[in-house]
């Protein structure tokens, strides 16, 4: 695929929709190669990446820099320089670096959501209540609990501010080198949404941790991601806006397997 030498190529943990492989050309250099599932989600993710790569540069964050790609390929494919580091459930969430770890990811977010996106195409089902509330019928098709959840999306979320958001905001795609951030990684899901989408998403992958992992690390996140914890909608709205991305996501084809099954199951848990 790349036209040269490899040393060594090892799957990546992460990336549960497309497979990611961490490659080793023979000059040294590292590559990660990601090869997709669907055409039209690389075209996606390189429009989406190739849109807010200067903005985050002069924002200071770091997004991997597409070195190339063929989405002609059967797979798709595209190859990203490597950045420095290793995602963050690497050092383990029960790591006493991880609240600091929590409160740099709220301020990592926090500048994210400020990104400029005119001429970037986005997703923006999310970003209009109403709209929200059309497709989440469709995903909530046959679930009442989550329908009745789906129905309170005018109330919860009329009136809001529409942001950037990452789509998959979750430690496992914030690289780390034990001190600081080095990395923002996987904009297949990045769209216009609620400022909570986010914040809402790295709760629900903060949960699968150990117990009181979250408990200690949310206050930190949340005050450094600039949302108000006295908030009385706060609650319910990250809970909607996990159960909706939940039903999304079950409603499509890209969960499969034991991932596929440990949604459903924490989707039952959430509305039950």
């Amino acid at each position: 695929m790349l036209g040269r030498s490899i040393s060594s190529a090892e799957r990546a943990e992460w990336g549960f929709q497309n497979r990611t492989d961490l490659v080793t050309v023979g000059t040294g250099e590292r590559v990660v190669v990601q090869r997709y599932r669907r055409r039209e989600d690389a075209e996606y993710r390189m429009r989406a990446m190739q849109g807010l790569q200067s903005p985050a540069a002069t924002s200071g964050i770091a997004i991997p820099h597409i070195r190339e790609a063929d989405l002609e390929a059967e797979p798709p494919w595209v190859a990203f320089d490597a950045l420095p580091g290793e995602p963050i459930p690497a050092l383990g969430l029960d790591d006493p670096r991880f609240p600091a770890m929590a409160r740099a990811m709220g301020d990592l977010l926090a500048a994210f959501r400020t990104l400029p996106t005119a001429g970037v195409d986005l997703d923006d089902r999310w970003a209009d209540p109403s709209r929200l509330a059309a497709h989440a019928a469709d995903w909530t098709a046959g679930i009442p609990a989550a329908r009745a959840v789906a129905e309170q999306i005018p109330v919860l979320f009329s009136g809001r501010p529409a942001v950037l958001a990452h789509g998959d905001f979750s430690p496992v795609n914030v690289l780390t080198d034990g001190t600081s951030l080095t990395g923002l990684l996987d904009f297949e899901s990045v769209r216009l949404a609620d400022p909570l989408f986010d914040v809402a998403w790295w709760s629900w992958s903060v949960s699968f941790g150990p117990p009181g992992v979250l408990a200690s690390a949310w206050p930190g996140f949340l005050e450094a991601a600039g949302i108000d914890a006295g908030d009385p909608d706060l609650e319910d709205r990250v809970h909607a806006l996990q159960v909706l991305r939940m039903c999304e996501l079950l409603a499509g084809d890209s969960l499969e397997g034991a991932v596929r099954t440990a949604v459903e199951d924490r989707l039952r848990q959430s509305v039950r």
